[in-house]
């Protein structure tokens, strides 16, 4: 699964520093920087939600959710590791997905289920 990684805002090419003109010296810094126009304030977020996102409460066993905790904690100070459980169980159900798709309906997406199909509650005994 590929990995987006929001950190990287800045073009390389982008410096801070003034444009060196043909005779070598800097141009000054103008009197007064250009002003930035206000952005439109994006929809707020209800406390506790995500933008984008959808909270999912899945049971898993013990032994599992121990081995995702481990998992993110160990791997958390490396390039390609997680910095969250959430981002490590949605990669683990994309890549599922994935190959649920190719081997049960061609490699395509499922189709949309209907509304409320979804068994729900505890598994029966």
């Amino acid at each position: 699964m590929a990995r987006v990684n929001l950190d990287e805002t800045d073009s390389p090419a982008e410096t801070d520093e003034p444009e060196a003109t043909s005779s070598g010296k800097t141009d000054p810094e103008p009197a007064d920087p250009p002003k930035r126009t206000a952005k439109k304030a994006a929809t707020p977020v209800p406390r506790g939600q995500v933008a984008g996102k959808e909270k999912l409460q899945p049971y898993v066993s013990i032994e599992i959710a121990e081995a995702a905790r481990n998992a993110v904690v160990a791997t958390t100070p490396y390039e390609g590791g997680y910095q969250s459980i959430s981002d490590l169980i949605e990669d683990a159900i994309a890549e599922k997905v994935q190959r649920l798709q190719r081997k049960f309906n061609n490699g395509e997406p499922f189709p949309t289920r209907p509304k409320r199909r979804l068994k729900t509650g505890r598994p029966s005994r």
